[in-house]
């Protein structure tokens, strides 16, 4: 009886008692054929892996890009392959890493448990998109930079990254930073003058995005400036929603500036309440400011609090919340200048 064939290639073993004749088909050729067979990594498709492997047989297929795997000898067969990660492939399965251990991209030197190295601060560390994106929707750059966007076929528009030492900065058209329901939306402003006419004109103006607002939110404008005048015009704020030519929210009454002040200074205040949203979106409005045009450079007059019952504006397209001036008396030496404002959704 022949002796037990080789337990991983199963090559032929003839009788150990020298009896049997050298077959070369079944001693050499067959054997031969298995050998060749079980070199390096065995080629193969996803359907027609080894039925048959022996413990660390490994294969690699060639119509999956090459993935590659070893059998682990459990039986089926189809569940005994372990893939093995290379540079050609589609791994696929989960990588687990032991505690303590490190993915490092790059030969970075820090001991995190992911660690990357990159050529430029600009350089993007991680990227995340969902499928038929063509733009992330969340970069992290390797200075710490992150920015989100859409997705689709459009770019990132926000960013948070930092500028200098000790600053964080949110960059964006009408950019906003939430905390809860809370959004602060820092205002890029410059002093605007209002001057030689009598029309009125917006000196302060922050948007309301579209759809932002929800019953209880609250929006305000924090506004300050100077005025100055030849006679004794009268200057009047008017607060509106939806631009100069929007809802009237709180319109103050005309205050008679002091003969030839000019050394004017006011501070205002303009709050809106969101009531209910929707087309017809009521708003609840309350202003008020403080003004030194009365008697004395010295002594300041409080206006207001001017408050209504709720107006309706449209919450669904983007608004213009806006603080205007009108002169009684158009004159180029009657000036109010903006100085600086604040505009942020506070609740």
């Amino acid at each position: 009886m022949p002796d037990t064939p080789t337990s991983r290639l199963g090559l032929y073993k003839s009788k150990p008692d020298g009896s049997e004749q050298v077959s070369y088909t079944q001693d050499i050729g067959q054997n031969l054929d298995k050998l060749d067979l079980a070199a390096g990594f065995q080629a193969c498709t996803n359907s027609t892996r080894p039925s048959s492997p022996y413990s660390g047989k490994p294969i690699f297929e060639t119509d999956t890009g090459y993935r590659t795997f070893f059998s682990n000898g459990t039986a089926p067969a189809s569940g005994s392959w372990i893939e093995i990660p290379n540079g050609s492939a589609t791994f696929n399965s989960s990588l687990r890493l032991a505690s303590g251990r490190q993915l490092n991209i790059g030969g970075s030197t820090s001991a995190a448990n992911i660690a990357v190295l990159d050529a430029a601060t600009s350089d993007d560390v991680l990227s995340a998109r969902v499928t038929g994106d063509t733009q992330s929707r969340f970069l992290l750059e390797a200075d710490g930079g992150m920015s989100w966007g859409p997705g689709g076929s459009t770019a990132a528009d926000v960013s948070l990254s930092r500028p200098a030492a000790g600053r964080l900065a949110v960059t964006a058209t009408n950019a906003a930073f939430g905390i809860g329901s809370a959004y602060l939306r820092p205002i890029l402003s410059s002093a605007t003058t209002l001057a030689n006419s009598a029309a009125q004109t917006a000196i302060a103006t922050y948007t309301i995005p579209a759809g932002d607002a929800v019953a209880g939110a609250v929006y305000c404008i924090r506004a300050w400036g100077t005025l100055a005048v030849t006679g004794t015009p009268t200057m009047t704020f008017v607060c509106k929603l939806g631009g100069v030519a929007g809802a009237v929210m709180a319109a103050f009454p005309a205050v008679t500036v002091r003969s030839g002040a000019t050394d004017g200074t006011w501070d205002a205040e303009f709050y809106l309440a969101c009531v209910s949203t929707g087309v017809s979106g009521t708003w609840a409005p309350m202003a008020k400011y403080t003004h030194n045009w009365l008697t004395s450079a010295t002594t300041y007059t409080p206006v207001g609090p001017i408050t209504a019952a709720p107006v309706t504006r449209d919450t669904t397209v983007a608004s213009d919340m806006v603080l205007c001036a009108t002169w009684g008396t158009a004159s180029a030496s009657n000036t109010i200048t903006c100085r600086g404002f604040a505009g942020q959704r506070i609740a």
